[in-house]
């Protein structure tokens, strides 16, 4: 299997991938300010790790120091930054517009929490790429002489009571020397006597009407609690088992502490297989060749076919999955991203978790981790070998293929492992089909159908251990009906 590896850096810390780059000489500005702040921005937590944002940080800050903007376009960055091909059709391909989203994003969240002492702002304006730098105001903390009245009086009598503590201590000591200068100690106050106070047991015994207020005031407050707290706190108070599982495998999926990548399939590339290469490589789907491919070697149609590599295709269950997971109460959403299988880079599948939908034929990057599974896709052209989710180490009573679906029943594939540095998870949601995936999504969005397994894979260390759910259900026209668990594996395989 052919895999793309990372590009190499050099020492001013971003991707050179042209000769004529002309970044190798970034250290003449190494003592700008502008460029120090980059440079501090791309190593920091709030970029997640990922290189390619910290290298298109770079670049174009390095440009615009350089007074270059012309190199500062969507075309030169996908080239230089992202390993595009000479000429390619940004039309066709927004991996830059959608990166400058994200950096965006990542720029606003830097300011607010790690570079908030930060004196210089850096923002990339919309419309355009080009970095902009201002002064910032940073706040500072109100001196005495900005004290209010009420705060000056206060500290003045703070240093009063302080200067005639000694003095007052003093006198205490005389008058305890001198029995004529005690207080008169206070007799013992009972009940019926003036300044007698009720105890708060006696005075409820006395009035009754202070329960039923009390009761009034706890019920108000409970509804108080219902209404104003967030819902997810009430639910998570009084969940339920199968719930609370649940809820502990959303929170390894989402965090504030990296990037969720929820990946729908690229529908269109099946039918483009079936045309072409089948099943197409990851390598060339990556960089994008298969559809060069096409026109170099003269294929019958590939005007045609072309087309369909433009548009981007994806079913309705794969949206309604990204809807549902949309909707978690635990998903956090400035860490959130739906990217589209195209436009997925290997270095998203490095720094963050990822929820990959649909099969390795509409979503090629599940071949990057099928090596480490026990059930994995295998799809065939022709008759001469099956097709369907294959059984490495079957146990017994299991099949070794799980086949072709057919029009009254289909096979999904839930599986849960680490990212490609293991330093974040990629979940998959899978079938043979539209119905198969659907199975698999039903199968996971139901706590009662995942409390079992998520209980046998939880790990004494907290989280999960890898585990991998195959699931049956019965197709119906097309849609996945009582989805059951078939087979199941629970750690590395």
């Amino acid at each position: 299997m052919q895999t793309l590896g990372p590009s190499q850096k050099i020492a001013t810390g971003f991707v050179s991938r042209s000769s004529d780059s002309g970044l190798t000489d970034a250290h003449q500005h190494a003592e700008d300010p502008r460029w120090q702040l980059a440079q501090r921005i791309a190593v920091s937590g709030t970029l997640g790790r990922s290189r390619l944002l910290a290298d298109f940080l770079l670049y174009i800050v390095d440009r615009h120091i350089r007074d270059r903007a012309d190199e500062i376009t969507e075309q030169q960055i996908g080239i230089l930054v992202f390993g595009r091909a000479e000429g390619y059709d940004a039309s066709e391909d927004n991996i830059v517009r959608s990166y400058a989203r994200n950096l965006r994003k990542r720029l606003e969240e830097y300011f607010a929490t790690e570079g908030k002492q930060e004196s210089l702002l850096l923002e990339i304006p919309r419309g355009g790429y080009a970095p902009s730098f201002s002064e910032r105001k940073l706040e500072t903390s109100p001196s005495s002489y900005n004290l209010t009245a009420s705060e000056l009086a206060a500290h003045t009598q703070t240093q009063a009571s302080s200067e005639e503590a000694p003095a007052e201590a003093a006198k205490t000591a005389s008058s305890a020397a001198d029995p004529s200068t005690r207080p008169l100690e206070t007799p013992e106050i009972v009940p019926g006597f003036p300044g007698y106070r009720e105890s708060w047991k006696e005075n409820l015994r006395r009035h009754p009407y202070w329960t039923s207020l009390m009761l009034c005031i706890g019920f108000a407050l409970g509804l108080a609690c219902a209404f104003l707290l967030p819902r997810p706190i009430m639910r998570h108070a009084v969940a339920s088992p199968a719930i609370a599982e649940s809820h502990k495998l959303w929170t390894q999926l989402f965090s504030s502490s990296h990037d969720t990548f929820i990946v729908p399939s690229d529908d269109g590339l099946i039918i483009m297989q079936s045309l072409i290469e089948r099943p197409l490589p990851l390598a060339n789907y990556v960089n994008g060749s298969y559809r060069t491919n096409l026109k170099r070697n003269d294929v019958p149609g590939a005007s045609e076919i072309l087309k369909l590599g433009k548009r981007r295709y994806t079913s309705v269950v794969d949206l309604d999955l990204v809807s549902r997971l949309s909707q978690v109460d635990d998903v956090v959403p400035e860490r959130t991203i739906v990217r589209y299988a195209r436009d997925l880079r290997m270095d998203d599948l490095r720094t963050g978790t990822a929820i990959l939908i649909g099969s390795s034929e509409s979503n090629p990057w599940i071949e990057l981790f099928q090596p480490r599974m026990n059930f994995r896709f295998s799809f065939n052209p022709g008759n001469e070998k099956p097709s369907g989710i294959i059984n490495s180490h079957p146990h017994p009573g299991e099949s070794t293929i799980y086949g072709t679906p057919t029009e009254n029943h289909t096979y999904g594939l839930i599986a849960y492992g680490p990212n490609l540095s293991g330093t974040g998870h990629v979940l998959i949601v899978a079938g043979l089909n539209t119905a198969g995936t659907e199975a698999a999504a039903k199968f996971l969005l139901s706590p009662s159908l995942m409390m079992g397994p998520l209980h046998r894979a939880s790990s004494p260390r907290g989280g999960f251990e890898q585990f991998e759910l195959l699931v049956g259900a019965d197709n119906v026209a097309s849609n996945a009906v009582s989805p059951q668990l078939i087979a199941e594996r629970i750690g590395p395989q």
